[in-house]
């Protein structure tokens, strides 16, 4: 009687430590319709038309809430995972509220980590994978990701959480 109470208690923890693990969000890249964020055609053609700086940093007040808020969704989706919420690293991964918006070398270590991915496992997000024409998420979506990151450090900053530059 006692193992069955002590096979009971085990698989009932086990049960309820899974929602937890489960809960951190899929770690798979999930798309994104980013076809309400204002298009990006500017790009440089030898570069599959990718801009280098976060065309979306001048934009007027309520279309870059509405970016925020689809950058918000995409990171949660896609990023959160491995950067935690609201874009608040636990150490492991960088805290992308660090990057600079002042700084082009930030704007294109962003993207070209997001298109090529790292050998220390972050996924090509912009790159396109084998067999498919499009990428997991188009530019439009990144920098939509970046334009959310960078209003999570304005956040971080007010809060002092992290220490402007």
């Amino acid at each position: 009687m006692k193992t069955k109470i002590s096979m009971l208690f085990a698989a009932l923890v086990i049960t309820g430590l899974s929602g937890h693990v489960l809960a951190h969000g899929n770690v798979i890249p999930q798309g994104a319709d980013s076809s309400a964020m204002p298009p990006i055609t500017d790009g440089d053609e030898s570069e599959n038309g990718w801009v280098f700086e976060n065309p979306y940093r001048s934009l007027d007040e309520e279309t870059k809430t509405k970016v925020i808020k689809f950058g918000e969704s995409a990171y949660a989706n896609n990023c959160a995972g491995c950067h935690g919420l609201h874009a608040q690293s636990g150490g492991i991964n960088p805290d992308l509220r660090e990057l600079d918006p002042e700084s082009f070398e930030d704007d294109e270590w962003f993207v070209e980590r997001l298109r090529f991915g790292s050998a220390k496992g972050m996924p090509a997000l912009g790159g396109i994978p084998e067999g498919q024409t499009d990428p997991i998420l188009d530019q439009e979506t990144l920098w939509a990701i970046k334009t959310y990151v960078e209003a999570r450090r304005v956040v971080a900053i007010e809060e002092g959480e992290i220490e402007a530059d």
